[in-house]
C-alpha cells in the first residue's frame, strides 16, 4: 500500500495540516508507504515522507499539477490517495481518471464557511463531479457528513465519515514543554488563525464585558494572520491591552493548551475544531460557541464543555464568568468522548473506508 495525500498548499501550524501530518505518521507506524503531493511546493516536515511538488497556483498551475500527479502515481505505484481542501480535491480527480486507485475526497470546512469562496450549488457540482468515480467522501464530522447528505442524498453511501488524527504521544509529549517567554501564569487561551471566522473581535468584546463584573485571569490570544493589527487595536480600544497577550504563530502551542485554566472557542464557523479535542485531551476546561458543526458533537452536546450561541457577545461574556467557579468534567467521561481522535483511531477508519 502505497499512500499519496494532496495538498493545495502546506501551511505550517494549520489545523489541516496537523491532521494529515499525524494521520501520515501513523501510516508510517502501521508500515505503509507514505507521501506527499503539494501543488504549490511546500514541503511538509514528516520523517519518512517524501514530498513532490505541483505546478503552482491558479489555472496554470491546476493544469500543471493534474499532469505532474497523474505522472507521479504510475511512476511512484502509488495505491491509495486522500485529497484535502477542494482544490487539491479537484486535482486528485482529473489525476486519476482511469486509475485503479482508491481515492478518498476529505471535507474538513463547514459547508458555510465564509472564509472559503464557494457557494453551495459550486459545492455540489464538486462533490457530484467526486462521487461520479469510484472515490469516497470522508467528511471529519458527523455534523458535516450529514449536511453532505443533505446536499446530495444520492450520494449518501459513499459519503463517510472519519475522526480526525489528533491526539498522538508525540503531542503529550510536547505539551509537558516549558511555557512560552512572557506568558502570564494564569491565563484563559484563545487559539488559531486570526481571520474572522474564529470570531477573535467576539471573544475581546465578551471578555471586556466580563471584566468589568469580575477580576479575570489574562486572556492569551495564540497564532497570526492578517486581523492581527486590527485586533491588537481593538484590545486598546476596549481598554483591555494589558490583560491580553497576543503570542504570534508558535510551533508548539501545547504547553500553552495544558496549562489554560479554560480554553475558548469563539468561531462563526467550523468543520471539526482539533483544539477542542486537544484540551480535552490535556485536561483544560472549554467554552465553544455552538457553531454549524463539530464543537456540539465533541462536547457531547454540552456535558463536555460550556456551548453557546454563535455571534452572541453577551452569552459569551455569561459563560466566561460561570468557568471561573465551575470545574471540569470528570476525567473518565473525557477519555471515553476523545478515544475516536487518537491516530489510530482515524488510520483504522480510513482503511474501512478503502476496504468497502
Amino acid at each position: 500500500m502505497h499512500i499519496l495525500f494532496t495538498l493545495k498548499d502546506y501551511q505550517t501550524g494549520g489545523g489541516v495540516e496537523c491532521v494529515q501530518q499525524r494521520l501520515a505518521e501513523q501510516f508510517l507506524q502501521d508500515g505503509r508507504r507514505v507521501s506527499f503531493f503539494v501543488m504549490n511546493g511546500d514541503s511538509p516536515d514528516v520523517d519518512g515522507a517524501p514530498s513532490s511538488a505541483g505546478g503552482g497556483s491558479g489555472l496554470r498551475g491546476l493544469l500543471s499539477s493534474i499532469v505532474l500527479l497523474r505522472r507521479l502515481i504510475r511512476r511512484e505505484g502509488v495505491t491509495h490517495l486522500i485529497g484535502a481542501k477542494e482544490q487539491a480535491n479537484l486535482c486528485t480527480w482529473f489525476a486519476t481518471l482511469g486509475s485503479p486507485c482508491k481515492v478518498i475526497y476529505s471535507r474538513h470546512a463547514a459547508l458555510d464557511c465564509a472564509e472559503q469562496k464557494t457557494g453551495l450549488a459550486s459545492l455540489r457540482l464538486l462533490y457530484a463531479l467526486y462521487l461520479c468515480g469510484s472515490g469516497k467522501v470522508v467528511a471529519v464530522s458527523q455534523g458535516l457528513r450529514q449536511s453532505l447528505t443533505r446536499l446530495m442524498p444520492w450520494g449518501q453511501p459513499r459519503i463517510r465519515y472519519c475522526p480526525n488524527a489528533v491526539i498522538t504521544e508525540q503531542l503529550l509529549r510536547a505539551a509537558q514543554a516549558p511555557l512560552p517567554g512572557g506568558v502570564p501564569h494564569h491565563f484563559w487561551l484563545g487559539i488559531g488563525r486570526l481571520v474572522q471566522p474564529k470570531g477573535f473581535h467576539l471573544l475581546l468584546e465578551a471578555y471586556a464585558r466580563a471584566a468589568k463584573q469580575r477580576a479575570l485571569p489574562y486572556l492569551v490570544i495564540a497564532g497570526d494572520g492578517p486581523m492581527r493589527a486590527a485586533l491588537e487595536e481593538q484590545a486598546v480600544s476596549l481598554g483591555i491591552e494589558r490583560q491580553v497577550h497576543f503570542t504570534g504563530h508558535l510551533r508548539n502551542p501545547y504547553p500553552l493548551i495544558r496549562q489554560a485554566r479554560l480554553l475558548i472557542l469563539s468561531s462563526l464557523h467550523e468543520g471539526l475544531p482539533t483544539v477542542l479535542v486537544e484540551a480535552l485531551a490535556l485536561g483544560t476546561p472549554v467554552v465553544s460557541t455552538d457553531c454549524g458543526s463539530g464543537p456540539r458533537e465533541l462536547l457531547d452536546n454540552g456535558r463536555l464543555g460550556r456551548l453557546v450561541n454563535v455571534d452572541d457577545v453577551p452569552a459569551l461574556a455569561e459563560a466566561l464568568l460561570d468557568s471561573l467557579d465551575n470545574a471540569a468534567p470528570a476525567r473518565h467521561s473525557v477519555s471515553e468522548a476523545i478515544r475516536p481522535y487518537t491516530s489510530q483511531y482515524a488510520a483504522e477508519a480510513y482503511y474501512q473506508v478503502w476496504q468497502r
